[in-house]
């Protein structure tokens, strides 16, 4: 790969035409705005470091319906996260937070080479410091027996996991490699992931079967965040005295989930059908998809009521307070049909309807406006990857398919409201950054309520609408920097109609590796792919 540069100067600023040039015919020319500490660090070998930005603007565009009403349920428990308060228990602090900040502008990129990019450098120039197999900076040792680079001490990783590390049944090369080497420089890393429905362990034991780990707990464990794992730090009183409705691709699976998580009352649609058989017409599906079935809690009834209207409520009538969508539900129409009911409740029983629904004189035509269940939905992503060549369907293609219907059922008078959970929502990003912190003491076992502080977090993702769009849009309260690299192995493959991501990450790049080297490299440190690889 041959480089040149030329120069104009523009007051302190340089504007530098760099073409790379592969093997091939491959090419393009980018221009960088580089403010330079010093006109000999234009060589090769600095250019990646030099102080370099390029100014973007950045703006929320989150709708508002996902944005939902903050304000309206406090069920996280703690302090604001944005005061930059931490609890003891490593659990999310935040109750109500507003998903609108937005991070400071950041440096973008294309990636025009094979296994290098090069794009802005830390806000610091760091000292470069060597990691080839030549030599290493001196490392200390933590409590696992891992090294703990000084160097590494304030910047960590943020995987996501499908179409990042693996495809389908199948691990992205050098992925399983990559992590051990991570794991023995003793660096901080996290997989936050928008899959969900099961315990973080069972997704640690498909991971490590895929990737072919033989040490899983060394690499993996504590370390998984599902889309749903925020709710673990739930109020204490809302999970011990609220009913609330599971959905999810294994329903009974998440139910005994959502009890582990200490929801002491957890419904699943099929309760419901076996409960009372005229909320579903399709008696057919109730041997089959629908047969796992527990009785209601506490005695309650899903036939209690036969008016709609009366506000004359059996003391029997079950009443459902929280509604969780916990990915990829299998029967759409039973669960979009029991979800709607809900929706236009009387304060969340089955069987009634509010008399506030469609009134015009009211917010939102009075539209969710009397007491109705809050819906959360785990996992916003339209598509995901597969080893089939056309992206699959996920979770958001349900939430589309809902608000298609409650559009029609409203008239188009009010926007479903909901709140959303995993990537892009702030809540689990601020869930992610707070693990960080802790990591000590959450996942390497060393107790205590102490906290490392973090300078930089690299988000590796493969979904421009929430792996990248959650990290550009999310500033901790600690004045930590989240970056994003997006890759090629996944859902975002530039077609005619889209050739470059509608979220501009950091930096593109072509897999999980090449996303760990570039990281490197930008904080300062010479370390290659082969070496990155290596035992």
């Amino acid at each position: 790969m041959s480089f040149y540069s030329s120069l104009r100067e523009q007051s302190h600023c340089f504007i530098i035409p760099v073409s790379w040039h592969e093997a091939g015919s491959h090419s393009r020319l980018v221009e960088l705005e580089a403010t330079l500490l010093l006109p000999k660090l234009l060589t090769r070998s600095h250019l990646c470091n030099s102080h370099t930005h390029a100014r973007i603007s950045s703006t929320d565009d989150t709708p508002k319906e996902t944005r939902g009403d903050w304000e309206s349920q406090d069920i996280f428990g703690g302090n604001d996260l944005q005061s930059g308060a931490r609890r003891a228990s490593g659990a999310v602090l935040a109750g109500v937070l507003r998903s609108h900040a937005v991070a400071p502008a950041t440096s973008i990129i294309r990636k025009a080479a094979q296994h290098r990019a090069f794009s802005s450098a830390p806000r610091q120039l760091r000292e470069k410091a060597s990691f080839r197999e030549t030599g290493s900076t001196a490392a200390a040792v933590d409590d696992t027996g891992s090294e703990r680079n000084p160097s590494f001490a304030d910047i960590a990783f943020a995987f996501d996991i499908d179409g990042v590390l693996y495809q389908g049944q199948k691990g992205i090369p050098g992925a399983k490699e990559m992590l051990q080497k991570i794991r023995q420089l003793g660096l901080r890393y996290v997989f936050l992931t928008n899959g969900g429905g099961a315990h973080e362990n069972a997704k640690v034991a498909s991971l490590a079967k895929r990737l072919g780990l033989e040490n899983p707990e060394h690499v993996l464990k504590d370390r998984v965040i599902l889309s749903h794992t925020p709710m673990r730090s739930w109020d204490e009183d809302v999970k011990k005295n609220g009913t609330v409705l599971v959905t999810a691709s294994q329903p009974e699976t998440a139910r005994q989930l959502a009890r582990e998580y200490g929801f002491q009352r957890a419904v699943t649609p099929a309760d419901l059908l076996a409960a009372n058989g005229h909320i579903y017409p399709f008696a057919h599906l109730r041997d089959s998809l629908h047969k796992e079935s527990s009785p209601l809690p506490d005695g309650k009834s899903a036939a209690a009521i036969s008016d709609p209207y009366s506000r004359v409520i059996p003391p029997d009538a079950l009443k459902i307070d929280q509604i969780l969508v916990w990915n990829d539900p299998r029967d759409w129409s039973l669960d979009i049909q029991v979800i709607h009911d809900l929706l236009v409740s009387y304060r969340g029983y089955p069987g009634t309807l509010s008399t506030k629904n469609g009134d015009r004189t009211l917010t939102d035509a009075g539209w969710q406006q009397d007491g109705q269940p809050g819906l959360w939905i785990s996992n916003l992503d339209l598509v995901w990857k597969t080893e089939y060549p056309v992206n699959r369907f996920g979770t958001g293609a349900f939430l589309e398919a809902l608000k298609g219907v409650w559009a029609a059922v409203t008239g188009g008078a009010a926007p479903l409201r909901y709140q959303a959970l995993g990537k892009p929502s702030r809540r689990t990003y601020e869930y992610a950054h707070e693990r960080l912190l802790r990591y000590d003491a959450d996942v390497l076992g060393q107790g205590g309520t102490a906290t490392r502080p973090l300078r930089r977090v690299y988000m590796i993702g493969d979904n421009p609408e929430s792996d990248i769009r959650g990290a550009n849009d999310f500033a901790p309260g600690d004045g930590a920097q989240w970056e994003s690299i997006l890759v090629r192995t996944g859902v975002f493959q530039p077609t005619l109609q889209e050739p470059e991501p509608r979220y501009k990450p950091t930096v593109i790049v072509d897999d999980v590796v090449d996303a760990v080297v570039w990281a490197l490299r930008n904080e300062g440190m010479d370390v290659s792919r082969d070496w990155l690889l290596s035992k």
